[in-house]
């Protein structure tokens, strides 16, 4: 959040200056310097923002994965007959590649092709 909030901040110091050029207050050298100043502090926030977000997708995949394998790991006996309830919690969705293959993608972000 913090981040969102200095963002926003140095955008409304970015119209602050445009405002100042616009009216004559601020020659244009030193409003091209203090927007290029202001635009790098803003992509240098937004790429922080974007690792961090991303770090978040990791950990939620990780999580997945570590339950699908717990899910494998903690089963007594061999699954031979189809389980709907544990079909529903792992798969995400199928994808029909043609006629004869599908794409099974599983919670955490495997992927893996059945012919069928």
């Amino acid at each position: 959040m913090d981040i969102h909030k200095e963002i926003a901040k140095l955008r409304e110091q970015a119209h602050v200056l445009a405002r100042l050029k616009t009216k004559g207050f601020l020659d244009e050298a030193k409003y091209l310097e203090q927007t290029t100043e202001l635009t790098a502090k803003i992509n240098k926030l937004q790429t922080e923002l974007k690792k961090l977000t991303r770090s978040d997708d990791e950990d939620e995949m990780l999580e997945q994965i570590e339950m699908l394998i717990d899910f494998f790991e903690k089963r007594e006996n061999i699954m031979i007959d189809f389980d709907e309830s544990a079909f529903e919690n792992i798969v995400e969705k199928i994808v029909v590649i043609d006629q004869h293959e599908l794409e099974f993608h599983l919670i955490g972000g495997l992927k893996f092709k059945e012919n069928i």
